[in-house]
């Protein structure tokens, strides 16, 4: 029996989030650009609404263009002015980038524009704070609110800045909380995420888990970075690790120091001088390793991890479902990890991945698929055999189903 195809919502969906998507090689941005793609060829258009004020992006039948906002639109209260009222409440200002939009009422007035244009009445918030704009977007014209959460922001924001101060924590959990209550559906993507924000108030009916996905066809047509390891000089003698992700994101930025400090190391005690490709963008400005490398943006990482021998994620904070890891399946390159590293994913130990959590451990596993081909092969290719569930096609398939629930007469959950 084949699955009837889900309903499209009229005039698509307007999708509201931060500004800094392109290029989409990080895990949120490329969440948000591959769910807007694959939505798009399945007949929905998605119109990306951001902080930029100078235009918004439509995605439809599989292309993404860039269309401009008229003059008058473009004005909004001063960035710096609202960073530093943020900052006076004690948000961290690397993190303001989630609740500017409580205060830049611009944005609501750009999707508004968006909305009358195009007749959309599902309205998709990435981020907490974008689903304050989303909220007056139904006010005005009706329709549905989807927050979509990509962790459980306050306690990200709370494990990332040990200084954070009581107060400040608990007025982050409250915000979170009493936004997603406002929105009809609350989106996570782990099973994990969603019984957190349950726990601290959420409405357990709102919730909806919808992992993310990974585009599998670009790994299957890659072939090794070659031309860039030429360039660098490294030789087919050397083994190679990887670690991908933005590195001004600080548990990636950790999670590559200790590549450098902790594992490193012990692999050379043990005989091992493997180079390690840090790939991504943002690299620190200070060199961590000789034999940590650094790549800075790329076009797309396929190459580079299929370049490897081994992925290695010694993760130690931050949420959401790992992509970094469904990206190294799709690459069928064996993956180390931490339990943080693949939290909420449903991964078995010496299946699928060698969860490991001590440094020395870590090493010792890295170490064994180094020396053990055929181990290190039957793990790349169970992982492989995992993600394939993970395709977009699925995931933009459950997101239809979410907005046709959401916007049924019987299907309406808000709370104001």
């Amino acid at each position: 029996m084949i699955d009837q195809k889900p309903p499209v919502p009229t005039g698509g969906v307007i999708l509201v989030t931060r500004a800094d998507l392109f290029p989409a090689n990080y895990g949120s941005a490329v969440k948000i650009d591959q769910t807007a793609l694959a939505l798009s060829r399945q007949g929905c258009p998605v119109r990306i609404v951001t902080d930029n004020r100078s235009h918004y992006y439509l995605y439809s039948e599989g292309r993404q263009t860039s269309h401009a906002f008229p003059a008058w639109l473009r004005i909004g209260p001063w960035s710096r002015l609202m960073r530093h009222r943020l900052r006076l409440k004690g948000i961290p200002v690397d993190e303001a980038f989630i609740y500017l939009p409580l205060l830049d009422w611009s944005i609501t007035l750009r999707a508004a524009y968006v909305a009358a244009r195009t007749g959309a009445r599902v309205f998709q918030a990435e981020f907490p704070g974008y689903a304050l704009p989303c909220i007056r977007l139904r006010r005005m014209f009706g329709g549905c609110v989807l927050l979509s959460e990509h962790n459980v922001e306050f306690e990200r924001v709370g494990a990332q800045q040990p200084a954070l101060s009581p107060q400040v924590r608990d007025l982050l959990r409250k915000m979170e909380v009493a936004l997603c209550n406002r929105a009809d559906r609350v989106v996570t993507v782990s099973a994990l995420d969603r019984n957190a924000l349950v726990a601290a108030g959420v409405d357990a009916p709102r919730t909806r888990v919808i992992p993310l996905g990974v585009d599998i066809a670009p790994f299957e047509l890659a072939t090794r970075a070659s031309g860039f390891l030429r360039q660098h000089g490294i030789g087919a003698d050397r083994a190679l690790l990887v670690y991908h992700g933005t590195f001004r994101y600080q548990p990636n930025l950790k999670a590559i120091r200790i590549l450098a400090t902790e594992i490193l190391p012990r692999l050379r005690a043990r005989g091992y001088e493997p180079i390690v490709l840090a790939v991504g963008t943002h690299p620190p400005l200070e060199p961590l390793h000789p034999d940590v490398i650094f790549t800075g943006a790329v076009d797309t990482v396929a190459p580079y991890l299929k370049a490897a021998a081994v992925a290695v994620v010694p993760l130690q904070q931050g949420g959401g479902t790992r992509m970094k890891v469904l990206d190294y399946f799709a690459a069928s390159v064996p993956v180390v990890s931490t339990s943080k590293g693949v939290e909420g994913m449903g991964l078995t130990d010496g299946e699928q991945v060698l969860i490991r959590d001590g440094y020395e451990a870590i090493a010792e596993a890295v170490a064994l698929l180094l020396s053990d081909s055929s181990r290190s092969r039957r793990l790349a290719e169970s992982g492989r055999r995992f993600v394939q569930q993970f395709d977009w096609s699925y995931i933009a398939a459950a997101h239809l189903r979410l907005y046709d629930e959401c916007t049924s007469p019987s299907g309406t959950a808000r709370a104001g």
